[in-house]
């Protein structure tokens, strides 16, 4: 055996040798931390594409999300309230869907109110379409004008009826003959009737004289020409019989004197002279009244050739 300095000299070796070996196995603080460093890196390494990737689909959902916001943003702008309303009444679905059910007499007696302000708005609507129609018509219109004939034009208008019944008084004869108490109906124009017989050659002066004075006289309302031109036409319409008679009177002019062909004068004659007394006292009395009526046979060409 050694001495007892050598002995603890290698035990000495030998405890050193021990730490020593226990160090390299044991790694440092410094070492460790550089270990897990390096770990991290080659996990972040690893893991590198699927964290990219992620945050790529992160990136474009914002941005789709941004589009989309941009999107309905313009379709508000475009639709404005065209968009807005059906948006606003499924809201008001929806909240009337959610209310519970003692609301829904609530909501009838709402509806019930709202149809029966569109009938009556509905009603309103038609009657104001029926007064512009009756307001349109010619009886509508004869009544406005009604308001703005005077005296002088009313007079005017009733007074050339006179022509063609003065000129139909000679269909008179065999009427008056058969009745003379229905001659009591021209007493009112007897002073007319005896200026008339007077006038001889003037009487055509006179027919001329209204055709040119209130026919044509643009200044004079269409009332006036309308009513003028009526009685123009009738009495030429008086020349057709009176071409019919002399045709039928012969060379002398008598006429026939008896049977079939004297019953056959005085029904043409009667009924003439019927037809101008009846349609010149019509036609006087409305123009007198401020009205317009339209004679058979000469109203439609008379309102021709007057139009409105």
């Amino acid at each position: 055996m050694g001495s007892p300095t050598s002995l603890i000299q290698r035990a000495m070796r030998a405890t050193r040798a021990r730490v020593g070996a226990r160090a390299r196995a044991k790694p440092t603080v410094f070492e460790g931390r550089r270990d897990a460093r390096a770990r991290g890196r080659e996990r972040g390494e690893r893991f590198a594409p699927v964290t990219r990737a992620m945050e790529t689909d992160d990136g474009n959902a914002r941005n789709d999300g941004k589009k989309m916001d941009d999107t309905m943003s313009n379709l508000d702008k475009l639709l404005g309230d065209f968009g807005a309303a059906p948006m606003k009444e499924s809201a008001e679905k929806q909240k009337g869907e959610d209310k519970p059910a003692s609301s829904k007499p609530a909501l009838d007696a709402r509806a019930k109110a709202e149809a029966k302000t569109i009938a009556e708005d509905l009603a309103a609507a038609q009657a104001r379409i029926r007064r512009e129609k009756s307001n349109a018509s010619p009886v509508r219109r004869g009544k406005e004008e009604e308001e703005e004939y005077d005296f002088s034009e009313r007079a005017i208008a009733a007074l050339v009826y006179m022509l063609p019944l003065l000129d139909g008084l000679k269909y008179s004869k065999f009427l008056f003959m058969q009745a003379p108490a229905l001659s009591l109906a021209l007493l009112p124009i007897a002073p007319f009737i005896q200026l008339w017989g007077s006038l001889g050659f003037l009487q055509v002066i006179v027919f001329f004289g209204t055709y040119l004075g209130v026919v044509q006289n643009q200044n004079m309302k269409r009332f006036v020409r309308f009513n003028a031109q009526q009685a123009v036409l009738l009495d030429v319409l008086l020349i057709v019989p009176d071409l019919l008679t002399r045709t039928f009177q012969g060379i002398d002019g008598s006429g026939p004197t008896g049977g079939v062909g004297l019953q056959a004068e005085i029904i043409f004659f009667n009924t003439v002279f019927m037809f101008t007394y009846l349609s010149c006292t019509v036609g006087a009395v409305q123009s007198a009244r401020g009205k317009t009526i339209k004679l058979p046979l000469i109203g439609d060409a008379a309102e021709a050739q007057q139009p409105r």
